[in-house]
Formats: structure tokens, sequence, C-alpha cells
């Protein structure tokens, strides 16, 4: 029996690696307000939190750091502006993505990609690696106007299904956080980005904790196994 019909899972870090991307528009935006370029390292450590913490970030260049709300619009301006062309860049799959969507679907489950990532982006990303129509629906703070971890982010990502059989797939302690806020299972992907931490010690620990998307099916029938007992 499948009890968890509608599966949310995170884009960056979790289905594909993107910081090469991700890197060049920061830089860019970095550029735009006289800040020193970030590393690729730093911006690494800086993604998860959406694109507008994210300039904060780099353009302050402390992950504690803000700048002033003119600066920031500049930048993100300039951030949006070459992301568009340079979200392509260097991304790629991570290992047994495709496999494991394809045989989710075929198990009549609802796949919803909920990702922090600005909208127009994302949607490139996902056709231009092929998973578009692997997908049920794309959801982005674009579309919620709140990101995650806020929990109406997942309500309005599951739509008019039950939130009770949801679960949440992602790489950083902010789709753990959600997923907990909202109340459904979390299943973790060792691997991605959540701020320079490991993923494993996120404090409650995942349901669930797998080193690679292929793992994802195995993962899901654990917990509806669980759900059986």
């Amino acid at each position: 029996m499948t009890f968890h019909s509608t599966i949310l899972i995170d884009l960056d870090g979790t289905l594909v690696d993107s910081v090469a991307g991700i890197h060049v528009a920061a830089v860019a935006a970095a550029e735009a307000t006289g800040s020193s370029a970030p590393t690729i390292e730093f911006v690494r450590d800086a993604i998860g939190r959406g694109a507008d913490r994210l300039v904060h970030r780099v353009c302050s260049e402390r992950h504690d750091g803000m700048i002033d709300e003119e600066s920031h619009a500049r930048a993100r301006r300039r951030f949006d502006e070459v992301y568009v062309d340079a979200c392509l860049a260097g991304t790629v799959l991570r290992s047994g993505a495709v496999t494991a969507l394809e045989t989710l679907r075929r198990e009549g489950r609802r796949l919803v990609v909920a990702t922090n990532k600005p909208r127009p982006p994302a949607a490139v990303v996902l056709r231009h690696l092929g998973i578009e129509d692997l997908v049920d629906r794309l959801v982005c703070p674009d579309d919620t106007g709140v990101a995650k971890p806020d929990p109406r982010f997942v309500e309005i990502a599951v739509g008019e299904g039950p939130i009770g059989a949801a679960l949440l797939v992602g790489d950083s302690s902010i789709d753990s956080a959600t997923a907990r806020a909202a109340g459904i299972p979390f299943i973790a992907i060792r691997g991605g980005y959540d701020e320079g931490r490991r993923i494993e010690n996120v404090v409650p620990p995942p349901d669930r904790i797998i080193d690679e998307p292929g793992g994802l099916p195995e993962a899901v029938h654990s917990l509806d196994a669980d759900r059986r007992e």
C-alpha cells in the first residue's frame, strides 16, 4: 500500500549539483556592490535559504551579514540577470536521480519539486536536464510568497492532497526544519549544500538518510512499511 502519495523533493544539492552556476551569478552580485568575489566554497556554504539571503551573505562577505536595502535590490537584480544564463553552467543531475523519479512515478506517486530557487532558473534546469516531464509540479517562493522552512510552503506545494500523505526529500537543515514544521517525514541526501554542516548531524535526526537520489525509492518504501506496522 502507498502511504506517501506526495513526495516533495528539493532541487539544488538534492536532485542536482548546481553550485558552479550559482557561483557565477554570486560573483556578479558581489561586483554590483563593490564587494570581493566570493569563492565557490563560500557560495556552497551560503546556499539553502533562498536567493535573497544568498545575496546578503555574498555581498556582506559574511554568512551572518546583511547589506542595506538599496544595495541588496541592485545586487539581487544583477544576480537574477546573470543566473538565467548561468544556471546551467556545470549543473548536472546527481547519481540515480532519473531512475528514482521514474520508479516513484510508476508507483503512482505525485512528485513535486519544492525549492527555494527562483522559478525562472529552476524551470530552465528541469527542462535542460530532461526531468521536467518526470515531475508533476514545480513550486518556488515565487509561487507561495514564503520560502522553506515556513510550513505554509509545504501546504501550498502539497495543494489539495492531504499533508499526512506527504514527505520531504532534501539535503539541508532547512529542509529538515521545513518537514518538522509541517509534521511530515524527512529523507536526507548526503553530499548536498547545508551551510557547511553534515546532514546526518541535524537534530532531530532525519527519518532516513541516503547517499544519493538513486536510493530514494527504497527509503520511501521503508517509510511506507513503517506506516503499515
